[in-house]
């Protein structure tokens, strides 16, 4: 069939119509993956099949939508064809949860209005399909650009998540560019639409492609995580990479001669990215800096590959707009098959990471196969110019890179200013402060990360021990939040892998580091990898040691279940301290242990010379935040330093409660002149 007389599916309008959709989904999914572990799964006490059903639940809800659009479009009128489409009623109602979004305070109304944005973000998609044929992939490609610069420029700190003026400015920015958008885009006849839908193979591959943008690809937090790189610098390749990409998708043209190429490139980078580990400074486990580069790779590659499953044949043939849908539909659910299965690695101990780069394979090798039998029907080679059908490309590069730029030159990913100045203390006291702070989400489940900073400025520590530190995971939203916290407390940041490279524990501080050593400790069956990260640092005249860690116990069940301790991870870690404390230094130890005190892990402890530093505000539970019951959150301290106070930190942005200890330091006498 030819193309409709509207031409609506020519030009920038439809393009920039489909980015700035997918660019509000990823937003949604940025709320709705964190709340589904954090409010649904009330803080890990929900089995873990829980939440998956109720994510499938949520993913099936555009079938029978597209089911019913297909019988009422059969039997539609001309009259009935001209009215508002389906479509649009579904991109409304993605704009407006978009703005509740922003708005919502936690608790279930996030819940289940991100679950509303979701819902109305697939069908939107599924129903797009059906009159995208030129412009579905140039504008999934615009999309990802759109949500990973904007999310590079604000130091991968969520606009989504941010209170005040920003978050509302680019919300507001989202919804108004949206929406007139919308407004331009002609209202289509039945006849119009016939041998409009896209390639039902490029719809089957779009929702795994965005899986593999949003956790690999296309993630500059996971670029900040990498080691080598200065700030700000890694997540802005990642971004003008992906920027790249997007121009690469405009060009309506096969990226070479043979589609073999991108995806050996997809899979092999994407392997890279992942797989890849280094050690730096004496902690290993670390993403190198040449991952950043395989990101990069990835991201041309992976709309490259879709370039060749968007290659119409010859003969004009068209497919079905039913089969574009549901094409959709099937790669949602390869969506959420593979986030799931990714993450639930961590709870069931196998290697999560192989499981994205089998997705990249599904899409090279689907888009190779696709783009070989194209390629033999049509007769001929497309090759052209990058910039032949899309002359607009240069200008859009240009503001691409100048925007990946942008936080090099303006620090917009900071937090505003600190309401409480971090002051010198005493000469002789060393505070050490000590949180789990479960990737930065309180207990209503917003991320509330100036919340955090806010108590670590109350306490006015000269160490910050951190747990459950999240560096670009995509389940919990995708923010570097050891980068946001070290920018706004102005601090030295070390970190130490333990689940993978961007999962792990962190040490701030605002003292001189002479020395840092990683200690992987090993797992005793433990599903989720533990560690000890040690950092000398120094205190006017004296080295002092500190340890981060947080074990985990060796059974399956949870870690806050009764008689569940981390009996051999304690034996570990106190053979490192007697290790460590014969180098004469003084040593601190902070973390969450996963143990109640006076048992057979606290005897571990005892046995390294080890004192209980918070003994002055015992009992001192700080689990869960809301209720605490149980005491798992300790700091102790060897000989040399005296224990002067302990607290515990009245912190709801965990599902912890922080502690602290004041510690004061004994200096040798000095005798005569």
């Amino acid at each position: 069939m030819g193309a409709p007389k509207s031409c609506a599916d020519r030009g920038l309008v439809p393009v920039v119509t489909i980015g700035v959709g997918v660019w509000l989904l990823l937003d949604i999914l940025r709320v709705w993956l964190p709340s589904l572990i954090t409010i649904f799964g009330q803080a890990g006490t929900t089995p873990p099949q829980a939440p998956g059903l109720f994510a499938l639940g949520w993913f099936l809800t555009p079938l029978p939508v597209l089911f019913l659009r297909s019988l009422s479009a059969r039997s539609k009128t001309a009259e009935q064809s001209a009215r508002l489409p389906l479509d649009l009623w579904f991109a409304i109602l993605l704009g407006a949860v978009r703005l509740a979004l922003q708005a919502a305070d936690g608790e279930q109304f996030q819940l289940y209005a991100a679950s509303v944005g979701v819902f109305a973000g697939l069908t939107w998609l599924a129903t797009i399909v059906v009159r995208t044929r030129r412009s579905l992939l140039r504008g999934v490609a615009c999309g990802i650009a759109l949500a990973t610069l904007t999310h590079a420029a604000l130091g991968t700190y969520a606009a989504v998540w941010r209170p005040g003026v920003l978050g509302w400015a680019v919300a507001a920015a989202q919804v108004l560019l949206f929406g007139w958008m919308l407004t331009r885009t002609p209202r289509l006849t039945r006849d119009d639409l016939d041998g409009q839908a896209a390639d039902p193979v490029l719809c089957l591959l779009l929702p795994p492609a965005l899986l593999i943008a949003g956790t690999v690809t296309a993630s500059p937090a996971r670029a900040e995580a990498a080691v080598g790189w200065p700030d700000g610098w890694a997540a802005a390749l990642v971004a003008v990479a992906v920027a790249v990409a997007a121009v690469v998708a405009g060009a309506s043209a096969t990226p070479g001669r043979t589609p073999l190429l991108p995806g050996v490139a997809l899979v092999a980078s994407v392997a890279v990215a992942l797989f890849a580990t280094t050690v730096h400074e004496g902690v290993p486990g670390l993403l190198p800096p040449y991952a950043v580069v395989a990101q990069a790779v990835g991201a041309v590659a992976l709309v490259a590959c879709l370039v060749w499953a968007d290659w119409p044949g010859a003969r004009g043939r068209s497919p079905r707009a039913t089969n574009a849908g549901l094409a959709v539909f099937c790669g949602n659910l390869v969506f959420l098959g593979g986030l799931f299965g990714y993450y639930a690695g961590y709870d069931l101990g196998y290697r999560a990471d192989a499981l994205l780069v089998a997705v990249a394979l599904l899409i090279a090798v689907v888009a190779t196969a696709h783009g070989r039998l194209k390629d033999r029907d049509s007769g001929s080679r497309v090759r052209r110019s990058v910039f032949y059908r899309w002359p607009g490309a240069v200008l859009a590069t240009a503001a691409a890179v100048a925007a990946a730029l942008l936080p090099q030159f303006v620090a917009v990913h900071a937090i505003p200013p600190p309401l409480y100045s971090i002051g010198r203390g005493n000469a002789d006291e060393l505070r050490v402060v000590s949180y789990n702070l479960r990737m930065g989400y309180g207990i209503t489940g917003t991320y509330d990360i100036e919340g955090a900073v806010r108590t670590i400025q109350r306490a006015d520590p000269d160490v910050v021990l951190l747990s459950e530190v999240d560096r670009g995971w995509f389940l919990n939203g995708g923010q570097d939040t050891l980068s946001v916290l070290a920018a706004a407390l102005d601090m030295q940041a070390v970190f130490a892998p333990a689940a993978d490279q961007v999962w792990g524990d962190a040490v701030l501080t605002r003292l001189p580091i002479v020395e840092t050593v990683g200690h992987p400790l090993r797992s005793y069956g433990a599903p989720i990898g533990a560690q000890a990260l040690s950092v000398v640092v120094q205190h006017g005249t004296t080295e002092i040691e500190v340890i981060a860690t947080h074990l985990q116990p060796s059974a399956v069940e949870s870690d806050t279940e009764p008689g569940k301790e981390p009996t051999m991870q304690a034996a570990d870690l106190a053979d490192i301290v007697i290790e460590r404390a014969g180098q004469g230094r003084p040593i601190v130890v902070g973390g969450d242990f996963n143990f109640a005190p006076n048992g057979v892990a606290w005897r571990e402890m005892e046995r390294a010379g080890l004192y209980d530093a918070l003994f002055r505000v015992r009992p001192s539970p700080t689990f869960p935040a809301e209720d605490p019951e149980q005491e798992i959150d300790h700091i102790f301290a060897t000989g040399g330093l005296d224990r002067k106070q302990g607290a515990v930190l009245d912190a709801p942005y965990s599902d912890h409660l922080a502690v602290m200890a004041v510690l004061r330091v004994e200096r040798p006498a000095v005798y005569g002149t």
